[in-house]
Formats: structure tokens, sequence, C-alpha cells
């Protein structure tokens, strides 16, 4: 017998079954020090998030991006002048943002994020309220742990 996942739930259901986690975020103006100790707080992210002081997304730092930045020289790959200066003279948190930002909404089904989520090649992703607001992240494991529970109940 065939099984189908039930993709129909809202972010806010899996956000619920989740439970709180804290949010790894960062002024625009934090320094690398302040990055990476970010980064080393988090409880599961490879993501630091970049909002205003009324809490609102401005950005995204992955972790990739960041050992990308630092550790340029260590990579072993071919950069060119420009991208030298940009990596030479990032100093803030708005230096390190990845673009484009993907987000999920509280009210989106599961299924559209996880179509954003696999399109974009991304494994974790923000959740923002109405006001645009840093509330929740979102993982590919959250989402599978939700539909491996759906099959096997």
């Amino acid at each position: 017998m065939e099984s189908r996942l039930d993709l129909s739930a809202t972010v806010a259901d899996i956000v619920a079954v989740s439970g709180p986690r804290r949010l790894s975020t960062v002024a625009p103006g934090a320094a690398v020090p302040a990055i990476i100790k970010a980064f080393a707080g988090a409880e599961h992210a490879r993501l630091v998030y970049v909002v205003s002081a009324d809490q609102q997304l401005i950005g995204v730092i992955s972790l990739g991006n960041l050992v990308q930045h630092l550790l340029f020289h260590h990579s072993g790959k071919a950069v060119d002048n420009l991208h030298l200066i940009s990596m030479a003279t990032s100093e803030t948190a708005l230096d390190f943002i990845d673009r484009p930002v993907i987000t999920a909404r509280l009210d989106e089904t599961v299924e559209v994020v996880l179509e954003r989520m696999l399109a974009a090649d991304i494994k974790e992703i923000p959740v923002l309220n109405e006001a645009a607001q840093v509330v929740a992240d979102l993982t590919l494991v959250d989402i599978m742990h939700r539909c491996t529970r759906d099959i096997l109940s």
C-alpha cells in the first residue's frame, strides 16, 4: 500500500510541534566576533538572522557564506580581485548577508514552503509573522520529522 505525505499542515503547525528555539540574531552593524558568537550560541542552526531593533528580518547569514568570506585563503579556489576586495572589506553583518533571502510565513502550507526550500537548495528557513518579524525557523529535518510521524502513525 502506498503512503502519501500530507503536506497540507501549516508552518505554524510544524513550529508548534518543534517547540520554541532560541534564534541566533545579530544587529545589522554587528562585527565579525559578534556574528561568530551568535553561531557558537546556536542550538542547531547554520544561519544567523540579521534583524532590526524591532526584530524585523533584514537578512540571513549562512555559516557557509561566513566561512567563504573569512577563510577564503584556505579554500584553494581562485578568487577574482573584485571578490577579494569585497571579502577583505567585509566588516559588519550587512556585508555577509546571503541574497536572496528566502522566508516562510506562519500561515503557509508546508508543501509550498518545502517546494521553495528545495528549489533554493536551502535546509533552514526563517519564519516571519505579519510584521515581517522573525518568530521561528523551520528546517528540512522538522518537515521530515512531521511527515514521518504522519506516515508511521
